[in-house]
């Protein structure tokens, strides 16, 4: 026998409320919607963030951190060359490159 599914809403705005039926606690509950989790996630990163940028100290001051995408032989063979030429942070070795790039493009307020 198949139950038929009773929306929450079933009723309201019948005239007699007689003939509304009782809701089973089983049809009632809802699983949690993608949505709020989502919702939850995003409040829990900002939350994260702002503490970090309400104390003031950063590891690195005036400096934003940026997301690169790189090939993965690529990064293993730097990371391999980091090591071996003394262990300069990969991060140190971008900006040197990054400073590069720039002043040889013409922005000469980045030359180290």
């Amino acid at each position: 026998m198949m139950v038929k599914k009773v929306s929450a809403l079933a009723g309201i705005f019948d005239d007699d409320p007689k003939e509304v039926p009782a809701l089973e606690p089983a049809l009632i509950a809802t699983p949690p919607i993608k949505a709020e989790a989502s919702e939850r996630a995003a409040v829990a990163r900002n939350s994260r963030r702002s503490t970090a940028s309400a104390t003031g100290r950063s590891s690195h001051p005036g400096k934003k951190p940026v997301l690169i995408h790189i090939p993965e032989d690529m990064h293993r063979t730097l990371r391999q060359l980091s090591v071996e030429e003394g262990g300069e942070p990969l991060t140190v070795i971008t900006e040197r490159l990054l400073r590069q790039y720039l002043v040889k493009r013409g922005h000469a307020r980045f030359a180290p």
